[in-house]
């Protein structure tokens, strides 16, 4: 009898220890879905939150925005500087507006639409920017500048030609640019296959506009006598991915062209 009052505890022991367990647990979990209730966001405080992060990131924006302002703005009065010192005849500013050209071309053409680029066919060889009997009058690479009178890298050939004497598309391709610059004068920049891209400086006028697509052989200009130039003649440069090559690698032989231009 001792031992089954014994056993009738411990079974009420443990039923009611049980039902504590269970009433504390389902007291805690509706304490935490209260606590949960509490913290779920209004539609009102979503957007005033939403609003202050907008806020944020429109100040940094806008920061941002001012600084590259600032740093154009530097740019623009820097340039404006060498081109009337280039007016003087300094020629430190020279050698500076010619990189800077340089700087644009090169951002010219890395700016391409990939999408246009992958467009075009790849080629291996061009024809002559000109017609008749070819004569390379300055060389690429390293020479003796002609009107700063010093030893400067030169990006191109410079080719003899009269003034207004068309300038040919050695390609199909597109034009990225057209534009008047201090050292190229007036300028234009066309983009093959391949990567590959040519650069006219010096010309008299325009016959393109910019994203035109242009056939082999089409007019693009006329040589003229523009920028830092000495006398008409077509400045003429090849660039493979933005980096000036030997244009002379890229052309047929000057002795081929120069046996067409007599058999005709």
């Amino acid at each position: 009898m001792n031992m089954r009052k014994a056993a009738g505890w411990i079974l009420l022991v443990i039923a009611v220890s049980a039902a504590v367990v269970v009433s504390v647990g389902f007291s805690r979990s509706r304490a935490d879905q209260g606590h949960a209730v509490a913290y779920v966001q209004s539609a009102e405080v979503w957007k005033a939150r939403q609003l202050i992060l907008w806020e944020g990131v429109d100040v940094a924006w806008n920061a941002e925005l001012e600084q590259q302002r600032r740093i154009l703005q530097i740019a623009e009065a820097e340039e404006a500087a060498d081109v009337a010192a280039v007016e003087a005849g300094n020629h430190e500013a020279m050698i500076r507006q010619g990189d800077r050209e340089d700087q644009l071309i090169r951002s010219v053409i890395a700016g391409c639409d990939p999408s246009v680029a992958v467009q075009l066919q790849p080629i291996e060889e061009l024809m002559w920017p000109l017609t008749g009997p070819m004569k390379v009058t300055s060389p690429y690479g390293e020479r003796m500048h002609p009107i700063i009178g010093e030893e400067a890298f030169h990006r191109g050939v410079d080719l003899r030609a009269e003034y207004g004497s068309p300038i040919l598309a050695p390609a199909d391709g597109i034009v990225l640019h057209i534009g008047s610059k201090t050292a190229y004068g007036n300028v234009v920049v066309v983009l093959h296959g391949g990567g590959i891209a040519t650069v006219y400086g010096h010309l008299w006028k325009f016959a393109v506009q910019p994203c035109e697509r242009v056939q082999k052989g089409q007019l693009l200009g006329y040589v003229g006598n523009t920028g830092f130039s000495t006398g008409p003649h077509l400045h003429f440069e090849v660039r493979q991915d933005g980096e000036p090559t030997n244009p002379l690698e890229w052309l047929p032989p000057i002795e081929t062209t120069e046996q067409e231009a007599i058999t005709q």
